[in-house]
């Protein structure tokens, strides 16, 4: 046994010694740039479903009040926030859905957002009170649509740059779509079966999001994105710089709070309108067809000014600012709308008027914002036009008080024509802005590539190519919003420059000194 344990060196396999293992460089996968169609399409599709069924959802639920106010003999204000709390989680939970997509992934947060909409409905169709659909329609319901909606949209900004207008318009037509079907189908399941078993029913037809999730596939490989961020990973503030910094810049300021303002109301239609129709005499059977269109309308509106805004010959803020003017014209004539023609022709007009800003809400903040802030601005923006949850409580309380919805519709079209004002000021804001934030990390950000170097104060010459020369050439093709980029540009003696490139003095700020 001694001569066999001297042949086999046992001891190696048990050896204390460290073993040094030569590091093995991995050169990181290539960024893969916007393919700008390809499986971009299967995103847009798969998004486009999403919408139908979730957005549908929620656009469609005025036809469950008048079921749920003869179930439990509520007031209608108290009743209407059965929706209002829904569509307020979608919102307010757009900064977590935002950055559990980047943490997590599209595929995971989309599919997480499918079961928890379906465990809820379930759960709702078993309420024995407005209490406890507060609980599961209201906010269960509402954060398992903000996860399912939310990386939809973050996909389709990351597969699409030329054509985003349009991929935008299609995907957000899917919410239109879907008040089209799904507000003749729930009025048909509540007929014959019951607002439970109609609740039932849509729990069942949400498996065909979480097939459609899958097909969420990422652009590029997870930390492998040119992002801020990224460059910043070694940095304390890396979580802060891009989150915290939106909130001082007055552009995002003005865009979220003209947001805010118009999409008060924005519910309000959705909620109410069937509602209204039917106190002025009109079958409610005939009064669903006016959301039949305001559907219709909106749907191929969307699609139509998508492709629209995606040439360089239209301006998208002046566009958006005249949707949001036509919306709260509208929303102050229907004190005048008093027959079914009248409120059809509403509805087919509204669709069209809300189209513009619907559409543009994610392009514009990718547009004023930039990719790398998207998601995070794309949450907050959604948080701000939380507000909007607020609209169909107050239109029921008006109702509740006045005995005609005729009053929320009027105050909810003055802020969306004072939205209009407000979102005028937008270009002066972009023109005078200043990039006031200062960092202790003394590092250069280049806007146009998103790229981190450390900034140099004594720069010294090299043998190949000066360091000066690098950074006149680099400050000659960055661009900023900045105006006081150029007091912090680090001087360079004009002798050690080439002739032509001689600082003029009215050159464009390139590089800002954090």
């Amino acid at each position: 046994m001694h001569i066999f344990r001297t042949a086999i060196p046992f001891r190696r396999f048990y050896s204390e010694e460290p073993v040094v293992i030569p590091p093995v460089r991995r050169t990181p996968p290539p960024i893969n740039p916007p393919p700008d169609g390809g499986w971009g399409w299967i995103i847009v599709a798969s998004s486009f479903l999403y919408n139908v069924l979730v957005l549908g959802y929620h656009n469609s639920f005025g036809v469950y009040l008048i079921s749920l106010l003869n179930e439990f003999e509520e007031t209608s204000s108290k009743t209407a926030w059965v929706g209002s709390i829904s569509y307020g989680f979608i919102m307010i939970c757009g900064p977590l859905s935002g950055k559990l997509t980047v943490r997590f992934g599209a595929r995971e947060i989309s599919i997480l957002g499918s079961l928890i909409i379906m465990i809820s409905t379930i759960c709702s169709s078993y309420a024995p009170n407005l209490g406890m659909l507060f609980f599961t329609h209201g906010f269960l319901t509402g954060v398992g649509s903000s996860f399912a909606f939310t990386p939809g949209m973050i996909m389709v900004s990351q597969y699409f740059t030329t054509k985003r207008s349009l991929a935008t318009g299609i995907v957000m037509s899917g919410g239109a779509a879907g008040t089209l079907i799904q507000t003749r189908l729930h009025l048909f399941l509540i007929d014959t079966l019951g607002w439970r078993q109609s609740l039932r029913v849509f729990s069942a037809l949400m498996i065909l999001c979480v097939v459609s999730g899958f097909t969420y596939l990422p652009l590029n490989t997870k930390g492998h994105t040119s992002s801020v961020v990224d460059n910043l990973k070694n940095s304390p503030l890396k979580k802060f710089v891009v989150d915290l910094g939106l909130w001082k810049d007055k552009v995002f300021l003005i865009w979220v709070a003209g947001n805010g303002l118009c999409k008060f109301g924005f519910f309000i239609p959705y909620v109410h309108l069937v509602k209204h129709a039917v106190q002025l005499g009109i079958p409610v059977h005939s009064a669903s067809n006016i959301m039949l269109c305001l559907g219709f309308t909106s749907m191929v509106s969307r699609i139509i000014f998508g492709r629209i805004c995606d040439s360089e010959r239209i301006n998208r803020l002046f566009f958006n600012q005249a949707s949001v003017f036509g919306v709260g014209l509208l929303y102050l004539l229907i004190p005048l709308l008093q027959t079914y023609g009248s409120l059809v022709a509403f509805g087919l007009f509204l669709g069209i008027a809300d189209a513009g800003n619907y559409i543009l809400l994610p392009v514009l903040t990718f547009d004023l914002m930039g990719a790398e802030k998207m998601p995070m601005a794309w949450g907050f923006m959604l948080t701000v036009n939380a507000v909007s949850c607020l609209g169909p409580p107050f239109a029921g309380w008006m109702e509740d008080i006045t005995g005609s919805y005729n009053l929320g519709f009027v105050v909810a079209g003055a802020l969306n024509v004072l939205a209009c004002f407000v979102l005028a000021i937008i270009p002066w804001a972009k023109r005078t802005t200043t990039q006031s934030g200062k960092s202790i990390m003394n590092v250069t950000i280049n806007r146009s590539t998103q790229e981190i170097t450390q900034w140099v104060d004594n720069l010294l010459p090299s043998s190949e190519e000066s360091t000066i020369s690098r950074y006149v050439n680099y400050f000659s093709t960055t661009t900023f919003r900045s105006t006081e980029i150029t007091e912090s540009r680090p001087q360079v003696d004009s002798a050690d420059k080439p002739v032509d490139e001689v600082d003029s003095g009215n050159g464009p700020a390139e590089a800002t000194k954090l």
